[in-house]
């Protein structure tokens, strides 16, 4: 049992992003999908479709990917890990946080978590301004 019947396949998951992101999104997405596929924390049901979500977490921020068939706790997810242009950073990590401990919830806080963890350790592009950002956000995420 996974969080939906039919759940989106890592397999599928690489073959879209490597479609639709660029050479630099790519990397990032495989070393979040790597944080993620290690982490003991997350329940072995869940597993497989939250490594999926890691490799597509950037898909609706940064392409024009549509999700509308995906399944609909995948579909939740990854429109919880995508953050309205509107939206305030802090407001959004807060948000990700509130997992409600329901299962699509949980799976987008943990890829999120590996999201900034990447982020953090890509020392080399880490601006000042980047770095202030997430650092002063994952408290709120922890």
């Amino acid at each position: 049992m996974g969080l939906d019947r039919e759940p989106i396949k890592i397999a599928n998951a690489l073959k879209i992003a490597k479609e639709y992101y660029n050479e630099k999104t790519y990397q990032h997405a495989l070393r979040v999908m790597q944080y993620v596929a290690d982490n003991e924390m997350i329940q072995s049901e869940y597993k497989d479709e939250c490594v999926a979500l890691a490799i597509m977490h950037d898909l609706l921020e940064d392409t024009d990917f549509n999700s509308a068939y995906f399944p609909e706790y995948f579909n939740k997810a990854l429109k919880l890990l995508t953050k309205p242009k509107e939206q305030d950073y802090i407001d959004y990590i807060k948000n990700i946080k509130d997992t409600g401990y329901t299962n699509w919830r949980m799976c987008a806080y943990w890829v999120k978590l590996a999201d900034m963890k990447d982020h953090l350790a890509q020392t080399e592009t880490l601006t000042d301004k980047l770095k202030e950002k997430y650092l002063k956000a994952l408290p709120y995420l922890l």
